[in-house]
Formats: structure tokens, sequence, C-alpha cells
């Protein structure tokens, strides 16, 4: 089997993989009342805050570090 056909299985079951779990948390989630939705979503809204923070610290990090370099 060549690497094209490898790497395109794998590519396949990844993208089958990923369509199962969506399935399975939309089964979930169709199950959850309105309060435990609106806290899900209240929880990954604060998780993007928390990343886009974390990212501008150390992409700072990396600019001080790289002016150094070049001064």
């Amino acid at each position: 089997m060549g690497a094209t056909v490898r790497n395109t299985t794998a590519c396949k079951d990844r993208l089958k993989m990923i369509e199962e779990r969506e399935k399975m948390a939309r089964a979930v989630m169709g199950k959850m009342s309105i309060e435990q939705l609106s806290d899900v979503v209240s929880f990954h809204k604060k998780m993007g805050q928390i990343c886009d923070e974390v990212l501008e610290r150390r992409m700072n990090l990396v600019y001080e570090s790289t002016q150094v370099i070049f001064e």
C-alpha cells in the first residue's frame, strides 16, 4: 500500500471519528436542560477568554525575545 493510500485512509478514519464524536455530543446535549446548556456555553466562553489571554502573553514574550536578539 502506498503512502498516499495510507494517508487517505488515516484521514478518512479521523473524519469518521470526528463525525461520531459530534453525533454523540449532539445526542448528549439534546437531553440536557436549558440551564445545563447555558452553563456549557458560559464555560466555553470563559475558556476562550483564558486561551486568548495566555496566547497573547506568549506571543508578547516571543516578540520581546526576538526584539532583544535584533537590537
